[in-house]
């Protein structure tokens, strides 16, 4: 006698996962994807770093400028950008007496020293810095920049800035 489909006995165990099961599994990932996510992709830290190295870096570019050409160099900064110049040269000196400061500091590219904070990033306190011929701040309204989480630390004897 042969065996047919219905005499075979059912299987004991489970052998999948139920729409139930399916479900949950789905809605605790949602879940989760909405939390972490954010945190995950948030470059808002990233953004706050890259500005304050380029801030540091405008700074030492105006201070070394203010050294090799013997004439005092300033950087202006807001809370959403910053641009360096010069007073204008008058032959082989400086110009004591230009309030115009229309000779802006070239970086090693040959560009001029100027930026913009990217979105959500701010700097504080704006202002002047300035520094003289010797590569002294001479002028500012601080000595430490705040960028987001980051602070920029200048010593006003020596000019040197930090990133902390």
């Amino acid at each position: 006698m042969r065996r047919t489909d219905r005499n075979r006995e059912a299987p004991t165990g489970s052998t999948g996962y139920t729409l139930v099961e399916l479900i949950v599994v789905v809605a605790i990932a949602g879940l989760l994807a909405s939390v972490v996510a954010p945190r995950f992709f948030d470059q808002s830290a990233f953004a706050q770093r890259g500005y304050a190295d380029e801030l540091a870096a405008a700074l030492r570019a105006t201070q070394k400028a203010a050294v090799a050409s013997g004439c005092a160099a300033r950087l202006v900064l807001s809370a959403a950008a910053y641009a360096a110049s010069q007073q204008a040269a008058s032959g082989n000196a400086c110009n004591p007496a230009d309030s115009t400061w229309s000779t802006p500091v070239l970086g090693a590219d040959g560009a001029a020293v100027a930026g913009s904070a990217p979105a959500g990033v701010a700097a504080s306190p704006a202002g002047t810095f300035q520094f003289d011929s010797q590569g002294r701040l001479s002028a500012s309204p601080a000595t430490s920049i705040a960028v987001g989480a980051r602070t920029l630390a200048l010593d006003s004897t020596t000019g040197y800035v930090q990133v902390q």
